[in-house]
């Protein structure tokens, strides 16, 4: 744990030629608590793709642990090269045209961005960008903590991002959203606030 806690310190004390998004305490926090919930299930020299990636701030997280990277946002201002990973500003799947197959897909805190009638097209850009037996691993908050969300964020406890462009996803649907796809893990955690998927693109597809 001490080990996890400094990584995640360093990555944030990073300077990297452009601003970081502003975060509170509680931003940080719950940061951690998805990286950590997600890092394990991430195998080393994967290749992965991170939808909603932020400022990057997960591949830095995983630096060292990964091969090579791609993020993509709709709010980062331009490409950026670092390391062995790159930024891209848009939306997956419109504005990615990149030819990497990838090994694993992270969705973090992202999913319920995205309108249900857009969701269909980005599940299946999901399988088309995976190679057979990639997964795609997302966590997803619960709706029912979107107004407390809002009330901390009023109270500038909690900074979070596009908070109001929540659309209520039900969790429930996922698995109906990803029928095609192996179901490997769904797990309720940070007090039944938070779900965790993960969804396997079968080999005999």
């Amino acid at each position: 744990m001490k080990n996890s806690v400094t990584r995640f310190l360093n990555a944030r004390k990073k300077s990297r030629g452009y601003p970081k998004y502003p975060r509170k305490p509680l931003d940080e926090i719950l940061e951690y608590l998805r990286f950590t919930k997600v890092a394990p299930y991430i195998p080393k020299g994967a290749f992965l793709l991170d939808i909603g990636t932020g400022d990057g701030n997960f591949l830095d997280y995983l630096n060292g642990q990964i091969h090579i990277a791609v993020g993509i946002d709709p709010h980062l201002k331009q490409n950026t090269h670092i390391g062995n990973y790159h930024l891209i500003p848009g939306f997956f799947p419109d504005d990615y045209d990149g030819k990497i197959i990838f090994d694993v897909i992270t969705i973090l805190a992202a999913i319920e961005h995205i309108p249900m009638d857009v969701l269909p097209c980005v599940v299946k850009a999901c399988w088309k960008y995976l190679k057979p037996g990639g997964q795609v691993i997302i966590t997803v908050p619960h709706p029912r903590i979107d107004k407390l969300l809002e009330l901390l964020h009023k109270l500038r406890i909690f900074e979070g991002f596009s908070t109001q462009q929540h659309y209520g996803l039900d969790p429930d649907c996922l698995p109906e959203m990803f029928k095609q796809w192996k179901p490997i893990k769904r797990e309720r955690w940070c007090l039944g606030c938070n779900n965790l998927f993960i969804f396997e693109k079968s080999e005999t597809h």
